[in-house]
């Protein structure tokens, strides 16, 4: 179901920013902070930016619908667009005033006086923060775009739907840079100069009668779901111009790719592009797009991963649906296109166009592993720098909190300093938005801070009515509570941390309960190599329905997500005084059992590896720990328990 701060026809709005002349600031801003506060944000004031666009942007919408007559138009103040943190500052729903069909038009609302371009990023502009932003009509462009591919009135229904950009401060030549961007139905600037034409485009797409809250009612209703991975056919002959919709910072980074490959192609040198984003920001959904927007442009573009069961999943993909006959050569061809880290030293330098390195953090410090040759053992490059000479145009996704063994190196600091010691040309860009956790970005902060990762310090959980987040007692209840979630058409996981061994199928063939918690016993997913009947191997324990019978571990279900995940705190790390300690005797990862690595290494691998288990949630995760010092901190921290009944309805979705 969507959200939003506030709903009222527009008749109601007049008369409420009218109220209480003289005051400091105006009645309607006033409820919009209340609301902001009671929205399950924690108590939190708004930021000033909202503020300020409430008490003086705001009325301009509010008084050129009054000036059109448009009364009985629904207005939604900060609409929450669906799956993400992402809000529209205004919806409008109404009817059309020549078709009578349903109408919505969608407003950014913008303080700036001025605003520049950027002169190498055409998207990126210049307003006045720390940082570069989205274009806005851009902005607004993407946010219609999503809505017609998530919310089922708008499905194949464009004409239903319009953008404007308002800069009421500003005039046309103040900004007239933003006017290169080619305009839209979907996305138009206006200006103080072009009040006018906003009031006419408003009485242009929105009637003068009844029908708002009925186009609210139905805007508000059935969601369709967002696309996996595992669901979207990733070859370029299927010609579908987009599979995901980018928004914001990731529309960004997918145009800057373009362009930069545009420059190179056009004889200038090699650029190096850095994503950074944390679980749930759409790192693998710019990737992905830009492997399939970049394939229908004609250019070369290889996708790479240090992750098995990810390139696999890809591969798997790329064939799928093949036309007959044309099976095996696609096979052939999906082993270039997506491959692996340490096989990217074998292709020629600038050999492809893109090299696309999703899971960055996983690069390693070299690609010397038990097959290099002796004579190539001695002064290895660094992979990244491996990584960079095979394409134009290096593209680096990554989470500097994913690394899970002591030898992967990738951060965003270290992809930054090889580009400058190779004097390439680098742009670094953050992404802040949450597509997972429900749009939960307070989730994802909250994770880090729980488990003391970074300079963070642990906080209690506190509801923000998006993520659900619950404890468990018992291995058992976890695993009823889940089963409970799988009834009701969720997907679901559990996954664990690296605490027990990981043995092979017995004689008879059939798993091992490695897991044991008590008289409670489970078996790890399949060990790579082995084969076992009625159980996914172990690169497809995430994405086959049959591995949620199996418990999973960080190497398995990194970037992968779940609707529900259960996750099993095991004794490496446990709650000491404040926060969380790691124990590296209790680990059997093998990649951190050795004495030679160090304690500081691993620290930084098991909370990056609960990291990575934590946030694997599209809509809630149930926690328990072995510990019962640790379980009864994580009340403190947790709030709910199991037994607390769940929000319903939680959500309404179309599955497609």
């Amino acid at each position: 179901m969507s959200s939003y701060l506030l709903r009222e026809p527009a008749s109601a709005l007049v008369e409420e920013i009218k109220r209480q002349p003289g005051m400091a600031r105006r009645h309607l801003t006033e409820r919009l902070i209340e609301a902001y506060k009671r929205d399950h944000r924690q108590g939190k004031d708004p930021a000033g930016s909202w503020v300020d666009a409430w008490e003086n942007s705001l009325p301009v919408v509010i008084n050129a619908l009054d000036g059109r007559g448009l009364g009985q138009v629904e207005v939604l103040i900060e609409f929450g667009l669906p799956h993400t943190n992402a809000d529209v500052d205004v919806l409008l729903a109404g009817v059309h005033p020549g078709s009578g069909d349903l109408s919505y038009v969608l407003v950014e609302l913008k303080q700036q006086r001025t605003a520049s371009v950027h002169p190498q990023r055409s998207v990126a502009v210049d307003l006045g923060y720390d940082e570069w932003k989205l274009h806005p009509v851009r902005q607004v462009q993407q946010y219609c775009q999503y809505l017609m591919q998530y919310k089922a009135v708008l499905r194949a229904k464009p004409e239903r739907v319009a953008g404007a950009v308002l800069m009421h401060n500003a005039h046309d030549a103040e900004v007239a840079e933003l006017f290169k961007l080619p305009a839209s139905d979907h996305g138009r600037l206006y200006t103080m100069d072009r009040l006018e034409p906003f009031r006419k485009m408003l009485g242009a797409r929105l009637a003068a009668r009844p029908g708002g809250e009925a186009a609210q009612a139905l805007i508000d209703s059935a969601e369709y779901e967002p696309p996996k991975i595992t669901d979207v056919n990733l070859a370029a002959r299927m010609g579908k111009p987009e599979q995901f919709q980018l928004l914001d910072d990731q529309e960004m980074a997918h145009q800057d790719v373009h362009e930069a490959v545009q420059r190179v192609r056009a004889g200038g040198t090699k650029e190096v592009i850095i994503v950074r984003g944390g679980p749930g920001s759409g790192k693998s959904a710019i990737a992905l797009e830009l492997r399939h927007t970049l394939a229908l442009a004609g250019w070369d573009v290889v996708h790479a991963s240090g992750a098995k069961a990810l390139t696999l999943t890809l591969r798997e993909s790329y064939t799928r649906d093949a036309p007959r006959g044309t099976k095996g050569k696609l096979k052939k061809e999906a082993t270039r296109l997506f491959t692996y880290f340490n096989q990217l030293k074998k292709m020629g330098p600038d050999s492809c166009d893109v090299v696309i390195c999703d899971e960055a953090h996983r690069i390693r410090r070299h690609s010397i592993d038990r097959y290099t040759p002796k004579e190539e053992r001695e002064n290895p490059l660094p992979q990244a720098d491996e990584i960079i000479a095979a394409a134009r145009v290096p593209v680096f996704l990554l989470d500097d909190w994913q690394s899970l063994r002591p030898g992967e190196v990738g951060t965003a600091e270290y992809l930054v300093e090889r580009a400058e010691e190779l004097g390439h040309k680098h742009t670094l860009i953050d992404l802040g938005g949450m597509f997972r956790a429900q749009g939960s970005a307070y989730y994802r902060d909250w994770v880090l801070r729980l488990l003391g990762v970074g300079a963070h310090t642990p906080q209690p959980w506190v509801p923000d009515g998006r993520m659900q987040v619950q404890l468990a007692d018992s291995p058992e209840e976890m695993e009823n509570f889940l089963a409970e979630r799988k009834l009701e058409g969720f997907s679901t996981r559990i996954v664990a941390g690296f605490c027990w061994p990981w043995s092979a199928p017995d004689d008879n063939g059939e798993l091992v309960d490695d897991v044991t918690i008590g008289t409670w016993q489970r078996p790890w997913n399949v060990k790579a190599g082995y084969a076992v009947d009625g159980a996914p191997d172990a690169d497809f324990w995430a994405t086959d329905p049959r591995g949620a019978a199996q418990i999973g571990c960080a190497y398995t279900a990194q970037t992968f997500e779940f609707e529900w995940v259960g996750v099993i705190i095991g004794p490496d790390l446990t709650w000491k005084g404040d926060r969380f300690s790691v124990d590296r005797t209790a680990t059997y990862d093998p990649e951190l059992r050795p004495r030679a690595v160090d304690d500081t290494d691993i620290d930084r691998c098991v909370r990056n590896a609960y990291h990575v288990l934590l946030t694997r949630g599209m809509v809630g995760v149930v926690v328990y720990a072995t510990d019962e010092d640790t379980r009864d901190a994580l009340r403190g921290h947790v709030i709910k328990t199991v037994n607390h009944p769940l929000p319903k309805p939680m959500r309404k979705i179309i599955k497609t």
